[in-house]
């Protein structure tokens, strides 16, 4: 079975923040009913086209993270238009594959696999920002959503019991 790099993330001697969640990075477009808009414009109740179709946000997570890991992923390197322009991602945040990867790393032709181990060390990357504010979209249930061009995973509102 092929097996890609694991994400690593080097520091010039600065504590790093880890931000354990899924998130995008501000600026990055998400497909709504409206037309693409840049995530940190939708607020609860915008609609949002999902692959299950139109869901409303339920809620939305900003968290401000200094020296951050991040996943960059280069312009069409997922395939033509996916991403549309280079983007940023939290290293857990789940991206849906449906091309050679899924079958050579999980037999199956489409798999939902965290960023960072689609790391190739060239087109997608590790890195360390000095500042980055990452959302997060929650909904009733999981979804997928379409943002940038990549279809990526959003986990649903946790109830505190």
């Amino acid at each position: 079975m092929a097996h890609l790099a694991q994400a690593s993330f080097a520091s010039a001697s600065q504590t790093q923040e880890i931000f354990t969640d899924a998130g995008i990075a501000l600026g990055t477009p998400v497909l709504t009913l409206d037309g693409e808009l840049p995530v940190e414009f939708i607020m609860p109740g915008d609609r949002v086209i999902t692959r299950n179709g139109m869901r409303k946000v339920v809620q939305v997570e900003v968290t401000r993270v200094e020296n951050a890991r991040v996943v960059a992923i280069s312009r069409d390197s997922l395939g033509v238009g996916r991403p549309t322009e280079e983007m940023f991602v939290a290293p857990n945040q789940p991206i849906l594959i449906r091309d050679w990867r899924a079958k050579a790393l999980y037999g199956k032709a489409e798999a939902m696999v965290p960023a960072s181990r689609l790391c190739d060390g060239e087109f997608i990357r590790g890195d360390i920002l000095a500042e980055v504010r990452f959302v997060t979209l929650r909904f009733e249930g999981p979804e997928v959503i379409y943002a940038g061009g990549m279809e990526l995973a959003c986990v649903p509102v946790t109830v505190d019991a």
